[in-house]
């Protein structure tokens, strides 16, 4: 259990980097019609309440800023989510 927390511990860290840093300075390729990183799947929310009822090892990262509706954000947040805002350019 505690390797599987350092594990996330680690991811979260290393995507708040991968997000800290502007438009510019950004490291990963960004598809120019979406604006999201090459790679990146959205998963329709039926699927992923399969998935965590299932039990499976979910990560899930939330971008919404909780800044902009702090009530709908608390309500709304999936428990165990790792938030990071992502910056909009």
């Amino acid at each position: 259990m505690k390797s599987l927390v350092a594990a996330l511990t680690m991811t979260a860290v290393s995507l708040w980097g991968l997000f800290s840093f502007t438009q510019e300075q950004r490291r990963y390729p960004v598809d120019p019609q979406t604006k999201w990183a090459v790679g990146a799947k959205p998963k329709p929310a039926d699927e992923l309440k399969k998935q965590l009822d299932s039990g499976s090892t979910v990560l899930i990262i939330d971008v919404r800023s909780p800044a902009s509706s702090p009530a709908s954000f608390e309500k709304e947040t999936i428990p165990g989510a790792i938030n990071i805002p992502l910056r909009r350019a």
